[in-house]
């Protein structure tokens, strides 16, 4: 087979990370293919195939991986009967880590269960059987919460809560709990969030996470715009189109631009930037004036390019930019109190459903992620130890 350039680059490296982008059906396996086959072939000392992980996201993918690769082998070895090292392959390939993230987990936690010190005759739950259980556990929870009646948790309670039921609050602790557990370290990452809300000024709230992801969408809100306001103005310019809406359209394209210029400035742009910005938007009328041989289809298409950009800058001052910077630091450091009981009562959450999965014997996939790294890697003074 005839690789181009880059896939051979990929076939060839070594000793580094390779992240590898390729549309589907460009070949990305066959590469991966043909990089395990050169590492357990040729150099002076090529590796055994069971010294490699291969993972995957399906059993089906990795199935179909196995016999691909147990394929290039029987090819490789009909060109080199006498390879002894090729033969030896073909043997162990049945033992090959070609798996998925999960099935490997569990390889490491059945062989090395004692250094985490769990019970080996675990199994992984159904998801049905962990939906009752963390029902039951969060449920439990915030009863032992309410007999204390503690101040703070009743004024999450009250910035939380819906109605007389609890539904809310138990949702979001078993979303930032499922969340939490995305993290190598979750209660590491749930005490980080509480920082977040340590906040006194604007300039504070300039470099917290949220507000750069806030600058990221913004920005890529106006990209779609100028691509619709484009597509408007084509339209608007051919020989049959609503010309008369030109007026009012270019006078929103100048205002785009000056958020364009906010973007593209050297210093880089803060929340008070775009809040004025917006805050200055404004959209004229369309002119209601006479425009004869235009077809109404035409217009109404100028009219619904142009709603759907009002819907998106609406959206985002409705969203994000409803009150002054100053207003939303004051919010913002009023919801502290009520957040670190949130993250109080979800760490409080995971150590209670962790208890009783551990009573029953049970793991959910979330476990086996982490059990795993807890075998191969340690966190000591805030390193990490391999």
């Amino acid at each position: 087979m005839n690789w181009t350039n880059e896939q051979q680059k990929v076939i060839d490296l070594r000793d580094k990370n390779i992240l590898v982008s390729a549309a589907a059906g460009s070949g990305k396996t066959a590469v991966l293919v043909e990089r395990i086959i050169s590492m357990i072939s040729e150099g002076d000392n090529p590796i055994d195939i069971d010294k490699l992980l291969i993972v995957t996201f399906t059993n089906a993918a990795a199935a179909e991986m196995r016999e691909r690769i147990a394929q290039a082998i029987e090819k490789k070895i009909s060109h080199e009967p006498e390879n002894l090292h090729l033969q030896k392959q073909m043997m162990l390939i049945h033992n090959a880590q070609i798996t998925t993230i999960h099935s490997f987990c569990l390889f490491v936690i059945r062989n090395y269960f004692n250094l985490i010190h769990i019970d080996p005759s675990f199994r992984v739950a159904n998801e049905s059987e962990l939906v009752l259980l963390r029902s039951d556990v969060v449920e439990k929870l915030l009863e032992d919460y309410y007999e204390k009646k503690d101040k703070d948790f009743l004024y999450f309670v009250e910035c939380f809560a819906s109605g007389k039921s609890d539904d809310v609050i138990e949702k979001l602790i078993l979303k930032l709990h499922e969340f939490s557990m995305s993290f190598p370290w979750p209660e590491d990452w749930l005490e980080e969030k509480k920082n977040a809300y340590d906040i006194n000024k604007v300039e504070d709230m300039e470099a917290t996470d949220w507000i750069l992801s806030l600058k990221f969408y913004i920005e890529s809100v106006i990209e779609d715009i100028e691509d619709k306001y484009k597509e408007l103005v084509d339209l608007c310019e051919e020989e049959d189109g609503p010309q008369a809406y030109l007026e009012a359209i270019n006078d929103d394209i100048e205002q785009v631009k000056r958020l364009k210029r906010i973007k593209n400035k050297e210093i880089q742009a803060t929340y008070i930037d775009y809040y004025e910005e917006f805050g200055n938007f404004k959209f004229k009328a369309l002119s209601r004036k006479q425009q004869k041989n235009v077809p109404e289809e035409k217009k109404d298409l100028a009219k619904k390019i142009r709603q759907e950009v009002k819907d998106l800058i609406n959206d985002i001052i409705k969203s994000y930019f409803f009150q002054s910077p100053e207003e939303m630091v004051e919010d913002i450091g009023a919801m502290k109190p009520a957040i670190e009981v949130l993250i109080n009562v979800t760490k409080d959450f995971s150590k209670a459903f962790d208890k009783k999965k551990t009573e029953r014997k049970l793991v959910d996939f979330n476990d086996l992620e982490h059990f795993c790294l807890n075998i191969l890697v340690k966190k000591e003074d805030g390193k990490l130890v391999y």
